[in-house]
């Protein structure tokens, strides 16, 4: 019930005395509360409509009116509703001018309706709004939990929300950041975040009940003629659980894809037929084309469940998980609705996620048509999502990825004795010669980017580089050279540095 439905009452013959906008006049009454005090403020709630004669408000002071109304917009009340004929004949001029100032609808009661007949009339409204609020809540609940207990995604849950409201709806994080929205082409304002998350006075948010997160199901537009929490809470509360379900995954699954992502990275203990198997225990089948997803989850989770709510929509078998700073995904079977070719199903992926997290670091690599191709995949993101600034493609091959599972104990030896020399040099004359051999090779034997790297000059330059030619025993101008000398370098940090996917301190939820 709005402040509007009770001036289009006949019964009533309520009539309004200040020039409120459309807007203020639906606004939602709560209750009624028949008072005669002058500071009724701590008996009151929000949007409640205060019934009062005015007795004992024998008032000629403006301010003293503009005090008693103030207080009152300070909970704010709906509407003030005045009944005239006991203690006075006429609104008081000086409540007029300051329900007028403060924009509070002011209504006149005339003597020929009673306080009773008014309360009533609220009431029994109210009790009605809130039976048919009721069902119509449970009935949106049930089908909720039907989509649930289908594995339905989010979005399917809150495109029926969208329905009953009768606008656009969305869930938000504590930041205000939406995770997922229906209508998909739906644009949601900062001011629309703001206003929902802060609990504005059209209640167009509702908590989800997710214990530690802040999260919201907010709508815009539509239902007005009932309590939005009424409506919305039980359904809410099932969409909860649907995402705690989904982001929180609590598949027993998990300890499966956690040892085959701690098996990656160490080729020489763990073979490929040990990896296909525990490939296969995740559920997953070797024989289908993997997509793998890695995304930079330290600090911003929200960006993580959204991949998450976008991938859970586009595959049918889906398996992700945090593991130390990353999220790992490994997806297979396109939904059914979705492009006809995985290479039509790469792009469209990767333009999803432009569009979705645009600034997030996300590495694509897709589909590996084999348990092989899928573990150098997977460490060439693990590798790369740290590098990159947004979504991004893997290369078909990376040389990291490639040093990682060929160079045994015998390229390492090579590569050690290859670069001795330089670092004998170094040591007895401080002549920084790798330095200026990783610079250089890093800026693609470039002498003027490898010289501002460096910040030498480019004689000086020129003279390293005849020098580590000499102690190396090869050519720094040819392709076999360089590339000889960068395979070596790679080696060694690898050495330096374990090739691992990070792993986590402690056991960790999925996604």
């Amino acid at each position: 019930m709005i402040v509007a439905d009770l001036l289009a009452e006949d019964a009533l013959q309520l009539r309004l005395h200040t020039p409120s906008s459309r807007r203020r006049l639906e606004r939602r009454i709560s209750w009624c509360a028949p008072t005669e005090v002058m500071d009724p403020t701590p008996l009151l709630s929000r949007n409640v409509l205060l019934l009062t004669n005015g007795i004992g408000m024998n008032i000629d002071d403006d301010l003293t009116w503009h005090a008693y109304v103030e207080r009152l917009a300070s909970i704010p009340v709906s509407a003030i509703a005045f009944g005239t004929g006991t203690a006075h004949r006429l609104l008081p001029g000086g409540l007029v001018k300051a329900a007028t100032a403060l924009d509070v609808p002011l209504l006149e009661i005339p003597r020929a309706v009673s306080f009773l007949q008014v309360h009533r009339h609220v009431t029994n409204v109210l009790q009605a709004e809130r039976y048919a609020a009721r069902t119509r809540s449970w009935e949106l609940a049930e089908t909720c939990s039907r989509y649930a207990a289908a594995g339905s995604s989010v979005r399917t849950m809150l495109a029926e929300v969208s329905k009953t409201v009768g606008g656009p709806a969305a869930i938000i994080d504590g930041g205000g950041a939406v995770i997922a929205c229906w209508p998909a082409s739906s644009r949601w304002a900062g001011e629309d975040l703001r206003r929902a998350a802060v609990d504005d006075e059209d209640e167009r948010g509702v908590p989800l009940p997710m214990g530690g997160d802040s999260f919201q199901l907010v709508v815009r537009g539509g239902v007005r003629d009932e309590p939005l929490t009424t409506l919305l809470a039980p359904a809410a509360s099932i969409m909860a659980v649907q995402l705690r379900s989904a982001l929180q995954s609590t598949s027993h699954k998990q300890p499966q894809f956690r040892a085959l992502l701690a098996q990656v990275a160490d080729w020489e203990g763990v073979a490929l037929q040990e990896f296909t198997r525990t490939f296969r225990s995740t559920g997953l089948d070797p024989d289908q084309p993997t997509y793998a997803i890695a995304a930079l989850a330290a600090g911003d989770t929200t960006s993580v469940w959204k991949i998450r709510l976008m991938l859970q929509e586009a595959f049918d078998v889906l398996r992700m998980m945090i593991y130390g700073d990353v999220a790992f995904a490994l997806a297979q079977r396109p939904a059914g609705d979705g492009p006809d070719s995985v290479e039509r199903l790469e792009t469209v992926l990767s333009a999803r996620l432009r569009a979705l997290v645009p600034h997030q670091a996300v590495v694509l690599k897709g589909p590996c048509g084999s348990v092989d191709e899928l573990r150098l995949g997977l460490y060439d993101a693990a590798e790369r999502v740290h590098k990159v600034s947004g979504p991004v493609v893997a290369a078909e091959l990376s040389i990291g990825s490639l040093l990682a599972a060929a160079a045994g104990h015998g390229a390492r030896t090579g590569a050690h004795k290859l670069l001795a020399p330089v670092l004998a040099y170094d040591d007895k004359h401080s002549a920084h010669l790798l330095q200026t051999l990783t610079a250089y090779l890093e800026n693609d034997c470039q002498p003027s980017r490898a010289c501002r790297k460096l910040f030498i000059h480019r004689n000086t330059l020129a003279q390293r580089l005849r020098k580590l030619e000499s102690l190396l025993a090869l050519s720094l101008d040819t392709l076999e050279g360089q590339t000889t000398c960068l395979l070596a370098l790679r080696i060694r940090e690898s050495q330096e540095q374990p090739a691992t996917l990070s792993a986590p301190s402690e056991a960790r939820s999925g996604v």
